[in-house]
């Protein structure tokens, strides 16, 4: 199955670095896996920019392709006073908290979600734990 994040945000958001940062050859074995015919894509869309704060997430199961299309809304004014590390770590657990959510919402034919979900929760959750923790986390 693959597994496609993009995103939409202007330079100010940084949100194109953390972009670059999850697209690692790693993201491509983690879901290598055959969990059926019933999802063959999960197009997953971050977006931070002025343009679209206010609007609502766009959730589609295309049945003719299986592309399952999801938007995930970050609020700008709040992402763009991140730090970098920061940045990466509000839209990993974005992802972690959304995903689940959303693809759980739909009854795929011939499609294994919980395994898919697992795989999915550790392999962002694995990329969590390597961001630095701040001494108050750390504790």
């Amino acid at each position: 199955m693959k597994c496609n994040i993009v995103g939409e945000g202007d330079h100010e958001t940084g949100l194109g670095n953390v972009l670059f940062w999850l697209s690692r050859p790693e993201q491509w074995e983690a879901f290598a896996k055959d969990y059926g015919e019933g999802l063959e894509k999960l197009v997953i869309d971050v977006i931070c920019a002025k343009l679209f704060d206010g609007l609502k997430p766009r959730i589609r199961f295309a049945k003719k392709t299986k592309y399952l299309y999801m938007d995930i809304m970050l609020d700008y004014d709040d992402f763009v006073r991140l730090t970098a590390e920061e940045k990466k770590k509000r839209v990993l657990e974005r992802l972690l908290e959304d995903v689940p959510l959303i693809v759980r919402k739909y009854k795929f034919a011939d499609f294994n979600t919980e395994l898919f979900l697992l795989d999915f929760n550790r392999y962002y959750s694995g990329l969590l734990a390597e961001l630095p923790r701040t001494p108050a986390q750390a504790a």
